[in-house]
């Protein structure tokens, strides 16, 4: 039996955040996923890098980085700004003619949306701080740590601009299943914006909520349904790019 992974699963943090956490996902995922999470410059084991503003380069990193290690077909996953730039790096990678198989996203409205809350990535750093403590955007971890949070601030004030300046471009759908996962009591979403994720696609979507607020990577529910879903899409027929775009799209499921 060839041990050669059935699907890559390359997963995007939240603003501001590294890759290490998602490093965990590993032992809950299906035989033959392999989990890459993927670091950007400015965060992580990444740090010393200098920090890339705006969409356009932080899409073109994921590309790259993508490009170099995918063997074969890929997923990717992305949570909160993650999602963003997931969803973003996928429309850009199917143009490129290497379209991911699954889009996973979790933690964010559907890119159509409104902006969910009122911009604050240029507010002075105590005005900042407390922005994202209203919003819930931060994980207490990092609230009980204030000069770790103030090491981390510039990186999430670049990742929070991108999602408060973001507009969606008119395009061609996506023609590849989207899973989308919420918690029931973040205020960052909502259920019915979190279900607009089925307007940017032609194939099936489906929609899990979890007993969680923002920050769910590590909640055995989460991870359970992550990896179910995983299994669902592993026992599906691979079909063609075109058969694909035809797909009939699920209701929502819990």
């Amino acid at each position: 039996m060839t041990s050669e992974p059935a699907l890559t699963l390359f997963c995007l943090a939240h603003a501001g955040g590294s890759a290490h956490p998602y490093i965990r996902l590993a032992a809950d995922l299906p035989d033959r996923v392999r989990l890459v999470p993927l670091e950007l410059p400015g965060h992580g084991t990444r740090v010393r890098e200098p920090l890339l503003h705006g969409l356009a380069p932080l899409i073109d990193e994921v590309v790259r980085l993508v490009g170099e290690q995918r063997e074969g077909p890929y997923a990717l996953y992305g949570h909160s700004f993650g999602a963003l730039l997931g969803y973003e790096a996928a429309r850009a990678l199917t143009t490129l003619g290497t379209p991911p198989e699954l889009l996973l996203v979790s933690g964010r409205n559907g890119p159509t949306e409104p902006l969910s809350h009122r911009p604050f990535h240029h507010l002075p750093d105590d005005g900042f701080v407390h922005g994202l403590q209203r919003i819930g955007g931060l994980p207490e971890a990092l609230l009980a740590e204030p000069e770790l949070l103030r090491f981390y601030l510039p990186a999430i004030r670049a990742d929070l601009k991108v999602v408060e300046t973001y507009t969606h471009a008119p395009g061609p759908r996506l023609a590849v299943p989207v899973a989308s996962f919420a918690g029931r009591k973040d205020v960052l979403t909502d259920p019915a914006s979190v279900a607009a994720w089925s307007r940017i696609t032609t194939g099936v979507f489906d929609f899990t909520l979890v007993d969680a607020g923002h920050f769910f990577l590590q909640e055995p529910e989460f991870r359970a349904a992550l990896s179910a879903r995983l299994t669902r899409f592993a026992k599906q027929p691979r079909r063609s790019p075109a058969a694909r775009g035809t797909a009939s799209r699920a209701g929502q499921a819990g």
